[in-house]
């Protein structure tokens, strides 16, 4: 937890004076006779100066030295051990890239410094001045019990900042687990066989069935029912159970968000964003980790807000002699379980409400996404946009491989719809991102407050008896539903109602997701880069093992007195090993750079049947420069990791094919691929090439010269019209290092 830095001592102080007295009025504190609190000599004749501490602890270390030096050696091991921790720490943090993470670690040893100074102050006001001073004993005749009380209320309080930023970590790494469900949206494909299209889920809900085209080729679809979200609050909830629902309405949201919607045209307004360089399951993986930031940044307000409820929660303690503290706490932590559930429902609603619609006709709907999963998008950022009769073996989108659609075939491409708020004519005044966010800030906090409230009567020994026991263990309980269920469902229907509610009127597009469209963007850019450099070295590795007449390249003809039986079994029994050892290497990827392979795969597979043919490969490879010998090109790789004989790449195949080429080779045969293409690149001058002649090597229509120069200056620190061999070298290592350190889908 952060608190700002302007007031953020005088709010703590003021907590802690709430906090004592109200745990010293409801029970959390015992009440202690002013004889438990001071040895007897203080209370006899004159007060001590608070002064003589000092005194008393020289006179303790004169005659007990060894107690003072290893109480010292006690606090300097826990010291080493505690700085060792937070460095590990840090360091996970650090190379796992997760920048929120590092935030609120930051915010807790902040907070650890800010506590020390306010011990510091306390222990000067309590043990520095005079017993009887105004300042700390309210003209009190009896024995002042605010210097312990205060000590109390110093540790509760520390506690209190503990609880609260562990709950941000476990929210953090719970909510976090929704982005590969996000991430497997995304990539979901419309048409296709394979189980995993929305097509087949369709029809395995009912919506769809297939049946044999009229024509003898292939299949048809027809609809059985229409596709809604649901009548009802109860019917969409069930509804919400199905997974292809909740898929589609994500994809309805993404859609609207990149394509047909009011957030898209807010989008072209700041700045064009090229949806195949957008990942929207990224965006969204980056907002949910400032959402949850926010949570645990507690500001001033905040901390008054919890003082007032703490003393309305003291001031019932006391009224009321039947009700204990752990009776109240019980009664504190299920309401706001009940409150927080609350405003689940009415988010949800709200995000219902502001979703776009999609056709009711299943088949539109499929047509309305077909081509707009990421990897389609980047299919299309790869092979441009041109005229499919040409070849007709080539495809865009992958439309031949559709089934036939009976009475749409012709017709005009649907766009979604709007939302139900605008078809209705729904005047109905929707809260904030800023507002929610508020909301359960407070509530967050709330809950930690009663957690670290309940850890101190834990600690206490207060907890006895069957009318206290039994409340505090139903409080106990309410939390683990509160944070592992109910708040990261919070955190996640947040993050999307703030991609669904994107307008001028609500300033959470400037103020938070303006730089995160730019970063996103710029991951985009990087990842396509890192899909040429992969094909540089596939091409590198094979031309490198044609030169030295490597098995794997070889046909019959190449061997004299070799049959092709003997020699297509060698080269199988290499392939097994070659995909054993690529598939160790593939397991050891960072999850992003898994994904970004399988983007790459599933480019390839236009029929979505699971499985690349040699010449989908050898258009890939002759874009990249490699026109004479991208057939050869691709017969050789496929024929490396070819362990089953079938003559075709699957994503086993390729994933083992990629790191063969790239983490399985030395750097210096890596380097060697670079600079010869490099040295392939058109240009004026034979040792430079500027931004604009590497834009066009590159087959990246959706890359411009001004990207490249921007992930130049970001790499270099300076403006870079043009690089040299060894510059280009150096940014496409850092290009391709940079995710091996670090998930850059969680840098914000």
């Amino acid at each position: 937890m952060r608190v700002k830095r302007r007031g953020s001592l005088l709010s703590l102080v003021c907590l802690g004076f709430g906090c004592t007295f109200c745990s010293y009025g409801s029970g959390v504190f015992p009440r202690r006779t002013p004889h438990s609190f001071a040895p007897e000599s203080s209370l006899r004749g004159s007060r001590v100066s608070r002064a003589a501490v000092f005194s008393v602890l020289a006179e303790e270390v004169n005659h007990r030295p060894a107690f003072f030096f290893g109480e010292v050696f006690i606090i300097v091991v826990l010291s080493a051990g505690f700085e060792k921790a937070e460095k590990w720490l840090r360091e996970r943090l650090k190379t796992s890239g997760d920048y929120t993470g590092r935030k609120i670690l930051d915010a807790l040893f902040r907070e650890i410094t800010i506590l020390g100074f306010i011990g510091l102050l306390l222990f000067v006001l309590t043990h520095l001045l005079p017993e009887d001073s105004p300042l700390i004993s309210f003209g009190q005749a009896e024995y002042n019990i605010l210097p312990e009380t205060f000590e109390y209320v110093h540790m509760a309080t520390f506690l209190l900042l503990v609880v609260l930023l562990f709950q941000g970590f476990a929210v953090l790494r719970i909510s976090r687990e929704t982005a590969n469900t996000w991430a497997d949206y995304e990539r979901v494909r419309a048409f296709g066989m394979s189980e995993t299209s929305i097509e087949s889920m369709l029809v395995e809900e009912g919506y769809l069935e297939r049946q044999p085209a009229a024509n003898g080729n292939g299949f048809e679809l027809q609809t059985l029912k229409p596709f809604t979200y649901g009548e009802g609050v109860i019917e969409r909830a069930l509804l919400r159970r199905k997974y292809v629902h909740k898929l589609v309405m994500w994809r309805a949201v993404r859609h609207g968000f990149l394509f047909d919607g009011p957030q898209s045209k807010l989008l072209v307004s700041e700045g064009a964003v090229i949806p195949g360089l957008f990942s929207f399951e990224t965006f969204l993986e980056q907002q949910l980790g400032q959402i949850v930031l926010g949570l645990v940044e507690v500001d001033v307000t905040t901390w008054f807000v919890a003082l007032l409820f703490v003393a309305l929660v003291t001031v019932t303690c006391l009224t009321l002699d039947w009700v204990n503290a752990q009776l109240m706490q019980c009664v504190c932590s299920w309401a706001l379980l009940g409150i927080a559930f609350a405003f689940s429902i009415v988010l949800e609603e709200d995000t219902f409400e502001l979703t776009p619609q999609v056709p009711e006709d299943p088949r539109q709907m499929l047509r309305m996404f077909s081509g707009t999963s990421l990897q389609m998008l980047r299919r299309q950022s790869w092979l441009g946009e041109p005229e499919e009769a040409e070849d007709p073996d080539f495809s865009l989108s992958g439309r031949r491989f559709r089934p036939v659609l009976p009475g749409l075939e012709g017709i005009a491409r649907p766009k979604i719809g709007p939302s139900k708020s605008k078809v209705e004519g729904i005047e109905k005044k929707y809260f904030f991102i800023q507002e929610y966010t508020l909301a359960f800030k407070l509530i967050f906090f709330l809950q930690a407050a009663v957690v670290a409230s309940l850890l101190v009567e834990l600690l206490d020994g207060s907890v006895h008896g069957l009318n206290r026991t039994v409340p505090f263990a139903l409080a106990c309980a309410e939390w683990p539903l509160m944070l592992f269920w109910l708040v990261p469902d919070l955190v996640r229907r947040l993050t999307v109602r703030a991609a669904v509610t994107r307008t001028r009127k609500n300033y959470w597009f400037r103020d938070q997701q303006r730089s995160l469209v730019k970063k996103v963007m710029i991951s985009g850019i990087e990842g396509l880069l890192r899909d040429c450099s992969r094909l540089i070295h596939l091409q590198g590795m094979e031309a490198r093992a044609v030169m030295a007449s490597e098995t794997w390249t070889l046909t019959a003809k190449a061997l004299t007195g070799q049959s092709r039986e003997y020699l297509e079994k060698t080269q199988q029994l290499m392939a097994v090993k070659n995909v054993r050892w690529g598939t160790n290497l593939f397991n050891d990827l960072p999850p992003n750079l898994k994904t970004e392979v399988n983007s790459i795969f599933t480019s390839w597979d236009a029929q979505n049947a699971g499985a690349v043919a040699p010449v989908e490969l050898a258009r890939n490879i002759r874009l990249m420069g490699f026109t004479a010998t991208a057939n050869r090109v691709a017969q050789n790789l496929i024929r490396l990791v070819d362990d089953d004989g079938s003559g075709m790449l699957t994503f086993r195949k390729c994933a083992a094919l990629f790191m063969l080429a790239t983490t399985g080779r030395p750097t210096q045969e890596r380097r060697r691929d670079l600079q010869s293409f490099f040295s392939r690149v058109r240009k004026r001058s034979p040792r430079n090439a500027t931004v604009f002649e590497l834009a066009r090597a590159l087959p990246l229509n959706s890359i411009t010269a001004e990207d490249l120069a921007t992930l130049m200056y970001r790499h270099f620190g300076r403006v870079k019209p043009s690089v040299t061999r060894a510059e280009f070298v150096e940014w496409i290592e850092a290009i391709e290092s940079s995710q091996l350190l670090a998930e850059a889908a969680k840098v914000a």
